[in-house]
């Protein structure tokens, strides 16, 4: 009973522990880009660890019973400490730097006065209406979905396939919106503690884990949405789910589907050939997409 309570509502346990881990970053005055770094890199052990004790596909775990897919997780490996290095660590601290310029040329002092609660509702919402149209002009326009692409090509998901990002991708979808935001004025300590918690549901959704969806994580971008999205890429089928958080975008927008996934479900994109270990690494440098 009680493994079957944890296994339902392991969404919420991880939820809370980070922002657990955020107060005590917090108490023990770590900085907010520490905050990010840390609970990024400790969510995805645990989750790491979960796929490998309760996965939703065990044919598709990094280590299987057949051995270890070597190609595969050095592939991840290397994307997880670059992309996650980029986009927790050089992304926030470039988009402090820069609007605290801004904000100095422009010669403003105010702040964001209200509540953190609506401050959080705010952010929440609003850039994830901002990632939900961005997210769908990249599947749109050719030019951006040549550097979206890549997050699309993996064969199966894991938590390390989150990070199998383009940096053009994950400057347009994070640069705007953090300089937006501390431009704006809205508290660092409001926005440290969100950004911790939103990257740590990317993590989530590519996991291979079945999450639940309970009166709370339903709400979320869970595993089962994402692998929609995810849905081999042929130009012909439509594509679903494009927020980033919730699942609220998609509701309002038409673009929401839910439906039970087997373990045939495939995810990719259509390639003239198979990719080898180099096409891995640097096709997506230097090869339009269908070749890559």
């Amino acid at each position: 009973m009680v493994k079957a309570f944890l296994k339902n509502h392991l969404f919420l346990w991880l939820v809370l522990l980070v922002v657990g881990a955020d107060t005590l970053l917090w108490y023990f005055k770590f900085s907010p880009g520490q905050w990010i770094e840390y609970t990024y890199n400790g969510a995805a052990l645990i989750l790491i660890l979960f796929e490998l004790l309760i996965p939703r596909n065990s044919s598709w775990n990094l280590i299987t019973c057949n051995g270890i897919k070597f190609r595969e997780t050095i592939v991840e490996a290397f994307f997880f400490f670059w992309s996650g290095f980029f986009a927790s660590t050089v992304t926030y601290a470039f988009s402090d730097w820069a609007a605290d310029h801004i904000r100095s040329y422009l010669h403003i002092t105010s702040q964001v006065s209200v509540h953190w609660i609506f401050q959080g509702l705010m952010i929440v919402f609003g850039i994830d209406l901002l990632r939900y149209w961005l997210h769908r002009w990249m599947h749109k326009n050719p030019f951006l979905w040549r550097f979206h692409a890549l997050h699309h090509m993996p064969e199966r998901l894991g938590t390390l396939t989150s990070t199998r990002t383009h940096p053009v991708d994950d400057f347009i979808l994070y640069v705007p919106e953090l300089i937006f935001l501390f431009t704006l004025g809205f508290d660092r300590v409001v926005v440290a503690s969100l950004y911790s918690v939103i990257w740590v549901i990317s993590l989530v959704k590519h996991s291979n884990i079945e999450f639940p969806a309970t009166v709370f994580s339903r709400h979320f971008q869970l595993p089962r949405y994402h692998l929609i999205h995810h849905n081999y890429q042929d130009d012909k089928s439509p594509t679903y789910n494009f927020s980033e958080v919730l699942t609220f975008w998609d509701k309002v927008f038409g673009t929401y589907k839910d439906h039970p996934i087997q373990t045939t479900h495939r995810v990719g994109v259509a390639s003239e050939k198979p990719r080898s270990f180099l096409r891995e690494f640097f096709g997506w440098l230097v090869l339009p997409v269908q070749r890559m």
